[in-house]
């Protein structure tokens, strides 16, 4: 098993050779055994290589993706209301 200190080394080698964050997300963070609390740190240092104009759009579309869902189950909401009239 790798240790935190070598998955900090390979996140921030492949983050500096270009890869996507979104990659090494699914090659070296989301397959590691780490518990959840050291995956949230190991994932906060790679997301600290975005571009800041990038974190922004990503953080505004899943903010938006949450808002659409909230929309969603409150018109579910008002027709199953309806329906149980």
């Amino acid at each position: 098993m790798a240790t935190l200190a070598e998955l900090v080394r390979a996140v921030e080698a492949r983050m500096r050779s270009g890869d996507s964050f979104s990659r090494v997300e699914d090659d070296v963070i989301n397959p590691s055994l780490l518990d959840e609390e050291r995956k949230s740190a190991l994932w906060l240092y790679g997301w600290s290589f975005v571009g800041t104009g990038a974190q922004r759009r990503e953080a505004l579309a899943h903010i938006e993706r949450q808002a659409e869902f909230d929309r969603l189950r409150a018109t579910r909401r008002k027709l199953s209301l309806r329906a149980n009239r």
